[in-house]
C-alpha cells in the first residue's frame, strides 16, 4: 500500500468516529426534546402547551425544536418512529423472522402492544391526539405524514410478500392493502384497550382470535 493511501487510510478513522459522536449527540438532543414536549402534552395537554414551553423545559432555544420536530404534531409521529425502530432493534429485520407469516405479524402486534401497556399515558395521547389531527379541516393534507400506523406498514406489507413467496398467501392478494385491513383491525382493537381499559391477556387474545378469524376467513 503506497504512503498516499495509507495517510488516507488513516486519516478516515478519526471523521468516521467524529461523524458518529456528532450523530450521538444529535440523537441524544431529540430524544431530549421528544421527553420535554410529552412531559408537557401529559401535564398541562397537547393543545395547551406551546413551542416555547417545550424549549424552554429542553433548555435549548425554540428553532432547536423546529429543527428536530418541524411542526408540533411531529412530536406524535416520532412516537410511531420510536416503536418501528424498537421493533427492528429487538426482532430484528423483518427479512430474518421465523415462524409462518401469521405467527410474524402476531409477534409484531404483541411487541407493539406491550410497549403501549408500559405506557399507556403517552400511548393514549399519542393516538388519541393523532385521530384528532387526521381528521382536522386544518391538517392540510398531511395526514400521512402524522399517522401513527404510517411505518408499521411497510414491515406488515414485507411480511405478507414473504408469504406470498412461501406460498402461504394468495398470490393475487395486493400486499399494501391487505396490510391495510390487518392494521386496522390491529390498532382498532389497541385504541379501544387504551379508551376501555381491560387486562394485557384479554388485549392479546383479542389481537389473537382477529388473527385467526382474518387468516381463516369468514365464509362457512
Amino acid at each position: 500500500m503506497s504512503e498516499s493511501a495509507d495517510r488516507q487510510r488513516l486519516g478516515a478513522a478519526p471523521a468516521a468516529a467524529e461523524l458518529s459522536r456528532r450523530e450521538r449527540k444529535k440523537r441524544l438532543l431529540r430524544r431530549k426534546i421528544y421527553q420535554a414536549a410529552f412531559e408537557l402534552f401529559l401535564e398541562k395537554g397537547f393543545e395547551e402547551t406551546t413551542v416555547e414551553e417545550i424549549a424552554e423545559r429542553a433548555d435549548v432555544a425554540k428553532g432547536t425544536v423546529f429543527n428536530y420536530f418541524p411542526r408540533k404534531t411531529s412530536f406524535l409521529a416520532a412516537v410511531a418512529d420510536d416503536w418501528t425502530s424498537r421493533l427492528v432493534e429487538d426482532l430484528g429485520p423483518v427479512e430474518g423472522w421465523g415462524g409462518t407469516t401469521r405467527e410474524k405479524l402476531e409477534r409484531a402486534f404483541l411487541f407493539l402492544t406491550d410497549l403501549a401497556v408500559q405506557n399507556p399515558s403517552l400511548s393514549r395521547l399519542a393516538f388519541f391526539e393523532s385521530l384528532r389531527h387526521m381528521h382536522s379541516p386544518w391538517n392540510e393534507g398531511r395526514i400521512t405524514d402524522e399517522e401513527p400506523v404510517r411505518q408499521f406498514l411497510a414491515i406488515s406489507r414485507s411480511v405478507l410478500q414473504q408469504g406470498q413467496v412461501s406460498r402461504e398467501i394468495r398470490p393475487d392478494i395486493e400486499p399494501e392493502y391487505a396490510a391495510a385491513l390487518i392494521e386496522s383491525a390491529f390498532f382498532r382493537t389497541l385504541v379501544h384497550w387504551l379508551h376501555e381499559g381491560g387486562s394485557v391477556a384479554g388485549l392479546h387474545a383479542e389481537i389473537s382470535a382477529k388473527l385467526d378469524i382474518i387468516f381463516e376467513g369468514v365464509g362457512a
